[in-house]
């Protein structure tokens, strides 16, 4: 029912605004105590590299707490005018790695205990993935975007002191704020809705008919659609199967990578209100189909290297 819906959106809301308003606060405090020049940096030659501001760098450092604080900072640069949208887009991409370090640092313990040494294999090359990602990133912003004369932003902010200093950080949030909460709440109420009436089920129902599926032993299949559910019960299946010995290493890790890439229409109804409600709809939305595309692209190529030389 459209209530269930809506109270689905509602919790997801709860637990998606609050590290929204922490992020964009956060990076306005980081700005105006001046800790945005001490961390810089670290971060710094990588920026330079692919020609990005060094707050860029900072947020992917607070990613490695909270994706959404990250991504909000780089929304919050982009509403500012310090950035724009191209090299946004491609900030996002390179702010998204932490979020692969926090998938491996949540489910290590889990892989390991089911799959053992697969499941060290696996990650592995989840993570390869993320970071060649990121450098595939930093590469087209060197390419696309111009050099940086002044990466960070010069202000007079050393006599404040911290009690000041968040008192103007709440204050200049209010503007992005009023424009990201709304479209958030928004595109969560339309995307769950949908959900509701079946519109990703009857996505899901058709990828699993994909003809790639053929080519993978009937074993696999149990673990394929365990992934458009959970991909907690995939990987239960998964190493149920390699221990009765139905599967072998390399069968377990390239079906896993594949259900990985299948299920990601699925994810869609959390990606999609995610990026369209920190940034812009038309960003947000550009954002989340190149990151799936660079994501699942590269896993892919990595599925068929495997399938040929290991």
């Amino acid at each position: 029912m459209w209530f269930d819906a809506f109270l689905l959106a509602l919790q997801y809301l709860l637990s998606v605004i609050p590290a929204t308003i922490a992020g964009i606060i956060l990076m306005e405090l980081l700005i105006e105590m001046g800790w945005v020049q001490k961390l810089g940096f670290i971060t710094a030659p990588f920026m330079r590299f692919g020609h990005l501001r060094e707050e860029v760098g900072v947020g992917f450092f607070v990613s490695f707490g909270s994706p959404t604080a990250g991504n909000s900072m780089v929304a919050d640069l982009n509403k500012k005018g310090l950035i724009d949208d191209k090299e946004t887009l491609i900030a996002s991409l390179v702010t998204s790695f932490p979020a692969t370090f926090i998938f491996v640092r949540d489910l290590t313990p889990v892989l390991v205990i089911l799959l053992g040494t697969t499941g060290i294999i696996y990650l592995g090359i989840v993570v390869g993935v993320g970071l060649l990602r990121t450098a595939i990133s930093l590469a087209l912003g060197r390419f696309l975007l111009p050099p940086k004369k002044t990466a960070i932003i010069q202000r007079d902010i050393k006599t404040k002191k911290f009690k000041d200093a968040l008192q103007s950080a709440i204050l200049s949030s209010w503007v992005p704020l009023r424009r990201i909460i709304p479209m958030m709440i928004i595109a969560a109420i339309i995307v769950f809705q949908l959900i509701d009436i079946g519109f990703f089920d009857m996505l899901s129902a058709y990828l699993k008919d994909l003809p790639v599926l053929k080519s993978l032993p009937v074993q696999a299949l149990p673990i394929i659609a365990a992934w458009f559910a959970s991909n907690v019960a995939a990987y239960t299946i998964a190493g149920k199967l390699l221990t009765d010995g139905m599967m072998t290493s390399k069968e377990i890790v390239i079906t896993l990578l594949l259900g990985r890439v299948l299920s990601s229409m699925v994810r869609l109804r959390f990606t999609i209100p995610y990026y369209t409600g920190i940034f812009s709809p038309k960003l947000g939305m550009q954002i989340m189909l190149l990151a799936t595309l660079m994501q699942e692209g590269l896993t892919i190529i990595v599925i068929a290297f495997l399938s040929v030389f290991w």
